[in-house]
């Protein structure tokens, strides 16, 4: 019996890899002969990758398999990925790809704001 939570985790990362891609599910799917559900099924942990399936990802999308597997607990459940959730929504992807390519003084000034907008905010600064 497998580990549901480690295929959720991996399934949230193939989706993160696509969307940074700027992949659609059906776009994927047609790189690698399967339906755009059984990609689905994939993101939403429900199918386990087989290493055939993430060679053909390799391949055809350049989605490195290393880049989908979690850092694994000794009882073998997957470490999340703080910063994935980010990665679940285009605009979470499109947020941290601009955030990346600001200067530090830009990176701070929009700390700032979102402080300022979420008043519960923890200070890492």
């Amino acid at each position: 019996m497998g580990n549901k939570s480690l295929d959720v985790e991996i399934g949230r990362r193939l989706r993160q890899a696509r969307i940074a891609k700027g992949l659609t599910q059906k776009d994927m799917a047609a790189s690698v002969g399967l339906s755009h559900q059984a990609i689905q099924k994939y993101e939403n942990g429900d199918s386990r990758l087989s290493l055939s399936t993430l060679a053909q990802l390799r391949q055809h999308t350049g989605i490195e398999p290393a880049d989908l597997l979690p850092a694994i607990r000794a009882d073998g459940t997957a470490v999340a990925d703080p910063l994935a959730n980010m990665g679940q929504s285009i605009t979470g992807l499109r947020l941290a790809n601009l955030f990346g390519r600001m200067r530090p003084d830009q990176q701070q000034s929009l700390l700032n704001v979102a402080k300022a907008i979420v008043p519960d905010a923890v200070s890492a600064t």
